[in-house]
């Protein structure tokens, strides 16, 4: 019995993939991983409700960083964090939620564009 012919959507050899409407988009900038744990302040712009929760950064970019979160948060939040920036000094950071996944049962993945280009190498 072929082993793929139980799966409702089996694996496909390489290549485009078939029924994605657009092209996945090829990242502008280099990403640098970074993982360290931050506090995090999320403003919802409708409401101007604050609350804060415990993260901790995934990577960083010139234009952004990736925070993993123990809840989902809608496009368009304001974020703000405080870190170490590799070098040691500290690196206010601050933007939009630009997108959010989930990576575990109970982990999202927001990334946030910042308003300010930052150089992290």
């Amino acid at each position: 019995m072929n082993p793929h012919a139980a799966i409702a959507n089996p694996p496909t050899a390489s290549g485009p993939i078939v029924g994605r409407a657009t092209p996945r988009l090829v990242r502008a900038e280099r990403r640098t991983p970074y993982r360290i744990p931050c506090r995090v302040r999320l403003v919802d712009g409708d409401t101007g409700e604050v609350r804060t929760v415990v993260g901790e950064t995934v990577n960083l970019s010139p234009r952004g960083v990736a925070l993993q979160l123990s809840l989902d948060v809608a496009l368009g939040t304001w974020v703000e964090t405080l870190i170490p920036h590799p070098n040691g000094d500290p690196l206010f950071l601050c933007g939009k939620v630009v997108h959010s996944r989930r990576t575990m049962m109970a982990n999202f993945e927001i990334g946030i564009e910042t308003d300010q280009a930052t150089m992290f190498v």
